[in-house]
């Protein structure tokens, strides 16, 4: 059984994009995400290994799904492994580390304008572009 609207779910299906959807209760509400396993890293970042910091081909990405999802937009996200700039310090807004679904993750404040999410067009497919761009930029 799925929580995601329907093209959202044929969407991941239909270009075999790697995905996990997990629920879990926060105290107050039952937390949902979509866990995209070895998703395709671009561009700068780096992660620690062996005390020096290394190309990671890919990382696993977390978004949370909230209540009244697609007509609410998605924001922010979660990525594991904790990824660095060139210099070894923390991309900007995504300082913070939080643990969901029993894994440690780097939380990625972004926060879509409300021109950037259009009812009834956008979802996962928009959304993980966005991602993309986001850990391409940092």
């Amino acid at each position: 059984m799925t929580f995601l609207p329907e093209e959202d779910q044929e969407f991941l299906d239909s270009n075999g994009i790697p995905h996990e959807l997990l629920t879990e209760d926060d105290g107050n509400a039952k937390r949902r995400g979509v866990l995209f396993t070895g998703f395709a890293l671009t561009g700068n970042l780096r992660m620690q290994q062996n005390g020096s910091l290394a190309v990671p081909e890919t990382c696993d990405v977390l978004v949370l799904i909230p209540d009244g999802y697609a007509t609410t937009k998605l924001d922010s996200f979660y990525t594991s492994l904790h990824l660095k700039r060139p210099d070894g310090s923390d991309p900007q807004n995504a300082t913070v580390t939080q643990t969901l679904f029993g894994k440690a993750w780097q939380f990625w404040s972004r926060h879509l304008d409300a021109n950037d999410w259009r009812v009834g067009v956008d979802g996962l497919r928009t959304y993980l572009s966005y991602v993309r761009g986001e850990l391409r930029g940092a």
